[in-house]
């Protein structure tokens, strides 16, 4: 199946939401040389890496439920073939073109698959976390205004989704894993017998998919993205990077979340170069751990705080990390020990860190390679990943303005960050305001996070804007404590008003830090109020492993309120 890429509307005839992306249209390469993606649709990558991907191999941790009986190992072709028969599925329950279709179950591959079933027939698919309690996912599903659901037992239940709920937001609910005793939904084992349906790819400017914000600070915020946004975005996956760009001799070990939009982007890049993908759900399961010490991938790519997470296993025996040449974590900021650790446990000689300051709404900002050697020393001020990288040249700008006048300020100043690049989502799905108010007229967009941008481009990041501390970074701070206190396991530093900001720390065996090594890490810090220790599982997170900061500070400090505006989030 082939695509106009070339066709293009006239942006004055288009709404507003989509006329300030027009000036993106066209960017289809970084330079003359450049791979490009092999497509720009979720609708057809499958099929596309199936043609590309001869008998590679895409393997998962365990069977896809929509398809409990199915392989684990299946070639591209052969998981086109299951979305195929998804779509068909879902032709039967009803979804035609333009439909919403949210998806909402447990974290496997399948969650992806569903969206690009989903987006093959025409719909829109919006793919939501398996982790939100009722408080988030009700008014989530009230944005979309009447979406089909795809979603499992366990949500039906942890969402508060009873019938009267399903009936007031969603249009039908198909069920993965059976109705059980609900009448109210349909069970996807009803319509496996379905072989039929109409492929109608949506337009490349039109909308194609949605995901969401990681949720740090409250409901989290639907993105909307198109084809031609997701192919910009991918411009830069695709690339053929000299040290540390995909080849299709790479074995890739992926542990993200597949509900977000680093999926839909990093499926494009997948489907052009088809290496072998080893795609993990679950992080702390031990079949994924054995899976890694099976393949010993050459490419990993997981979340910063899955990597801290994953610090002992990289120092175990197994050596499961032993081939890896490029390490890879987009999102936020990574800790400097959590770079030492994994770069000291391959065997490569120059294995190389990619860290991709990213987000759902403009996919990576900056980029920013890491050796060994830019890593070495221990508890250093300011720690090396506060810088997170600078753009890629020709095609992303970064500046830092007055978050009060919203002018540019002097290279090395502390801003707000705003970004100007290709592939820029199209809208906020039910709150357009709160898109409208972090763009402006001449494609800059915020991000909500602070930092300063230097002569030569490097952005610095200081702190979430919501999340900053006066005359410090926390950034800063919970980057030089986990790195001179090893038996830690999270350091979260939070604002408390008036008062000194106040460390929450895990250790690796529960055990409260000494007061006296305390004393010795802390002794060049800015004053801090005394630490609280908590349980490693007592932090609150999204699905991207990130702390709900905001929750935190509001469940261990009472009365305590930020800094921060947060406008901006």
């Amino acid at each position: 199946m082939t695509h106009d890429t070339d066709a293009r509307p006239d942006p004055a005839a288009l709404p507003p939401f989509l006329r300030d992306y027009a000036p993106t249209w066209g960017r289809k390469r970084l330079t003359p040389l450049s791979r490009v993606p092999a497509t720009a649709h979720l609708g057809d990558l499958w099929q596309v890496a199936g043609e590309r991907g001869g008998d590679q191999l895409v393997i998962t941790d365990r069977p896809a439920d929509i398809d409990p009986t199915g392989a684990t190992e299946r070639t591209y072709a052969g998981w086109a073939a299951l979305v195929d028969q998804t779509a068909a599925w879902l032709y039967s329950a009803g979804v035609r073109e333009w439909d919403r279709v949210a998806i909402m179950k447990s974290n496997h591959l399948d969650v992806a698959l569903l969206a690009c079933a989903a987006a093959r027939l025409g719909a829109v698919p919006a793919e939501l976390a398996w982790t939100h309690p009722p408080e988030f996912a009700h008014p989530m599903l009230e944005r979309l205004d009447q979406p089909f659901l795809i979603t499992d037992q366990e949500r039906l239940v942890q969402c508060g989704l009873d019938p009267e709920v399903l009936a007031r937001l969603v249009k039908r609910t198909v069920v993965v894993d059976g109705r059980g005793e609900r009448t109210d939904v349909v069970a996807l084992d009803d319509l496996r017998g379905a072989t039929a349906f109409k492929v109608a790819l949506r337009a490349l400017e039109e909308p194609m998919v949605i995901t969401h914000t990681s949720g740090t600070t409250g409901v989290p915020k639907l993105v909307m993205h198109s084809a031609e946004t997701a192919h910009a975005l991918t411009l830069i996956e695709a690339e053929r990077w000299p040290k540390f760009g995909l080849k299709s001799s790479d074995v890739v070990g992926f542990c993200d979340p597949f509900c977000h939009q680093r999926l839909t982007t990093g499926m494009l890049a997948m489907a052009t170069v088809t290496p072998r993908m080893i795609m993990l759900s679950d992080p702390q399961s031990e079949q994924s751990r054995q899976l890694l010490v099976r393949h010993k991938p050459t490419v990993m790519e997981t979340l910063p705080n899955i990597y801290l997470y994953w610090e002992q296993f990289a120092r175990s025996p197994e050596r499961p990390f032993a081939n890896v040449r490029v390490f890879i974590n987009s999102f936020d900021a990574i800790h400097t020990r959590t770079i030492r650790t994994f770069l000291d446990a391959t065997d490569q000689s120059s294995p190389i860190w990619v860290q991709s300051w990213s987000q759902s709404e403009a996919g990576a900002l900056v980029i920013r390679p890491y050796t060994r050697k830019a890593v070495r020393e221990v508890g250093h001020r300011p720690p090396p990943t506060q810088v997170l990288g600078w753009p890629i040249p020709g095609l992303c700008k970064a500046r830092a303005v007055d978050p009060e006048t919203g002018r540019e300020v002097p290279s090395g100043t502390v801003g707000l960050i705003e970004i100007k690049q290709p592939g820029r989502c199209l809208a906020y799905v039910g709150e357009q305001d709160r898109h409208d108010l972090k763009r402006t007229d001449d494609f800059w967009w915020n991000t909500g996070d602070l930092g300063t941008v230097s002569g030569k481009g490097a952005v610095r990041l200081v702190d979430r804007e919501i999340d900053r501390i006066p005359g410090a970074s926390a950034l800063e701070l919970e980057d030089v404590l986990l790195d001179r206190l090893p038996q830690t396991t999270e350091v979260v530093v939070l604002p408390n008003g008036d008062g000194l900001p106040v460390p929450v720390l895990s250790t690796d065996d529960d055990t409260p830090v000494d007061p006296e090594q305390w004393a010795k890490a802390t002794e060049d810090l800015p004053k801090l109020a005394e630490p609280i220790h908590v349980r490693w599982s007592d932090f609150p997170r999204t699905a991207t492993w990130k702390i709900r900061r905001v929750q935190l500070r509001e469940q261990l400090l009472d009365g305590a309120k930020a800094i921060g505006i947060g406008r901006w989030t």
